[in-house]
C-alpha cells in the first residue's frame, strides 16, 4: 500500500490525518440540514449576534480542513520522493509533513466544533 511506503508510523499518521479530514465533513452532513436557513455567524463578547448568514456557510471550515489535509498529504509524498538518496531522510521528511498536517487538522476541527456549537445553541463566545 503506497500510504505505508515510508514506514508503519508514517502510514498510521497518514490514516489518522485522513480521518481528521473526514470528521468535519461527516459532522456537517449530519448537522447542516438540521439548521435554520439563517444562522448566527458573528457574535460580540457579550454574546449578541452581529451578523447572520446562510447555514451553508458552515461548510467552509470542513471543506478547508479536507482540502488542506489532502494537500499536505500530497506534499508529504512529493517532498519525500525528492529524498531519493536516503530512505531515512525520506521517512523523516514524510513524517514531518504529515505531523504538520495533523496539527492543522486538529486546529481546524476545533474551529469547526466551535462554529457548530455556536450555531446550534444560538450564541457564541466573542473574541
Amino acid at each position: 500500500m503506497p500510504i505505508f511506503r515510508y514506514g508503519k508510523k508514517g502510514g498510521v499518521m497518514a490514516i489518522f490525518l485522513l480521518v481528521l479530514a473526514v470528521i468535519p465533513i461527516l459532522l456537517a452532513i449530519i448537522y447542516v440540514p438540521q439548521m435554520a436557513d439563517q444562522v448566527p455567524t458573528k457574535v460580540n463578547a457579550a454574546g449578541e449576534v452581529l451578523r447572520w448568514g446562510s447555514r451553508y456557510e458552515m461548510l467552509v471550515a470542513p471543506a478547508l480542513c479536507f482540502l488542506l489535509s489532502v494537500a499536505t498529504l500530497g506534499s508529504a509524498f512529493k517532498q519525500a520522493n525528492l529524498q531519493k538518496d536516503s530512505k531515512v531522510m525520506a521517512r523523516l521528511t514524510y513524517e514531518r509533513f504529515v505531523r504538520n498536517g495533523m496539527v492543522t487538522a486538529v486546529v481546524l476541527n476545533l474551529a469547526n466544533a466551535y462554529l457548530l456549537i455556536m450555531v446550534m445553541t444560538g450564541r457564541g463566545y466573542g473574541f
